[in-house]
C-alpha cells in the first residue's frame, strides 16, 4: 500500500463510523465502475479506434465545428 493511501486510511479512522461506511461504499463503487470501464474499453478498442480516426479525419478536412461550451 502506498504511503498516501496509508495517510488517507489513518485520517478515515478519525471519521465517525457512519461516514466511514458512506466513504467505503463510495470508494468500492468507484473501483467497480473503473473496472467496468476498463473492461468495456478493452472489449471495444477497435471500434473506439475507428471512431477516433474518423473524427480526426473529419477535423482535418474541416468538417467539424469548434465546440462552444456556452451553447451546451
Amino acid at each position: 500500500m502506498t504511503r498516501l493511501m496509508e495517510q488517507a486510511i489513518e485520517r478515515l479512522r478519525a471519521v465517525p463510523e457512519s461516514e466511514q461506511e458512506q466513504l467505503a461504499r463510495f470508494l468500492l463503487n468507484e473501483l467497480e465502475e473503473d473496472s467496468r470501464w476498463s473492461a468495456s474499453t478493452a472489449a471495444h478498442a477497435d471500434a473506439l479506434r475507428r471512431l477516433a480516426n474518423q473524427v480526426l479525419a473529419e477535423d482535418e478536412q474541416g468538417a467539424t465545428e469548434p465546440l462552444d461550451p456556452d451553447a451546451l
